[in-house]
């Protein structure tokens, strides 16, 4: 039980340490100076200094930081963050998503490389039952869209289907090279000759999962796992998912910690992608506090110098931010408040 919490919390601080990584690596890329970088918190344990850059190693493994010069505060340092041009602090800002995406896109590939097939979202056929067609979809077809959501895998199919319950379906598939939109579609799972097992009713078409072909489906998957985050975002603001539902870093932590200890480590690391490509989508939501907040500020920065005006005062900004920073704490100890009394309650 120990090891499996502390796999957990290491695979967390380790998600932290990319996103940071990211950021001094492009830091360094565009000439920025970067005075600190260290892996964890808390006190220093120890450490060495290369060039201008000290490197740390702290006492809790459950993150990292990367400090920049006149990151959150001018400098006169002509190699600062404050005093680079706009592109450059652009490519710095991205960067800590952009690697949180690109490590959960290598895990998913690296999870491929034992397959010898792959399953497609082309339809091979149907149940005896149905006989040569399914709600207007025939053999042959390519799934591309259901009620204007893309297909990206087979495992996309049933879970739209589940999503639109109970309305007509829209779905749009490829057909001899052409685009076909069936409309007003009913269908119901049910259970078929041979499975008890809820269906739709379409078998779908393996592929030889060569490397080209591993490439494509691991992005396609990350792009659903984006789609899912949207989804989870857009379903928060309608009241679909209520804001105690929602899982802090020790709810986080307690889900890896119940995979690991299944001994299913292709579904931990699934579990860890997912993560990954979580974390790069919210670092960017134009909130302060976070990389897409301080985006945010460039894009109104490059707006006021088209009309010829001075960038926001930082002080100003660095006040947005930090009250930003504090409203994130506080949602922070709100779900893991939660996640603690789910814990204790099970």
């Amino acid at each position: 039980m120990v090891w499996q919490i502390l796999l957990a919390i290491l695979i967390f601080g380790v998600l932290v340490v990319v996103h940071e990584m990211g950021h001094f690596l492009a830091a360094k890329a565009v000439g920025i100076r970067v005075n600190g970088f260290s892996i964890g918190l808390g006190p220093r344990l120890c450490g060495f200094q290369i060039g201008e850059t000290d490197f740390s190693l702290r006492a809790f493994p459950v993150g990292g930081a990367c400090m920049m010069e006149g990151e959150d505060e001018d400098s006169d340092d002509s190699r600062a963050f404050n005093n680079k041009p706009v592109w450059a602090r652009f490519i710095v800002l991205f960067a800590g998503a952009f690697m949180n995406f690109l490590f959960g896109l290598v895990i998913i590939l690296l999870l491929l490389i034992p397959n010898k097939t792959l399953t497609t979202t082309t339809v091979e056929g149907f149940p005896a039952e149905l006989g040569g067609s399914n709600g207007g979809v025939l053999a042959g077809d390519t799934f591309v869209k259901i009620n204007g959501e893309r297909v990206y895998t087979a495992d996309n199919i049933a879970f739209l289907f589940e999503r639109y319950a109970g309305k007509p379906y829209t779905i749009t598939v490829e057909r001899n090279g052409e685009t076909v939109t069936l409309r007003d579609v009913s269908l119901t799972p049910r259970t078929f000759e041979g499975s008890d097992q809820l269906r739709y009713g379409f078998n779908m078409k393996n592929e030889r999962a060569g490397f080209f072909t591993k490439i494509r489906y691991g992005f396609a998957v990350s792009a659903d796992y984006v789609r899912l985050i949207r989804m989870s975002i857009v379903d928060l603001f309608k009241g679909r998912v209520k804001t105690g539902d929602l899982n802090g870093p020790v709810g986080i932590t307690a889900a890896m910690t119940t995979v690991a200890k299944t001994g299913q480590y292709r579904v931990l690391w699934t579990f860890v992608a997912f993560i990954a490509i979580n974390l790069a989508v919210m670092n960017l939501l134009p909130l302060p506090a976070l990389d897409g907040g301080r985006i945010f500020f460039l894009l109104i920065e490059l707006v006021l110098r088209l009309f010829g005006r001075k960038r926001l005062n930082p002080k100003y900004e660095n006040y947005i931010h930090l009250a930003g920073l504090l409203l994130f704490l506080l949602l922070m100890v709100y779900v893991t408040y939660n996640d603690i009394a789910r814990l204790i309650h099970k």
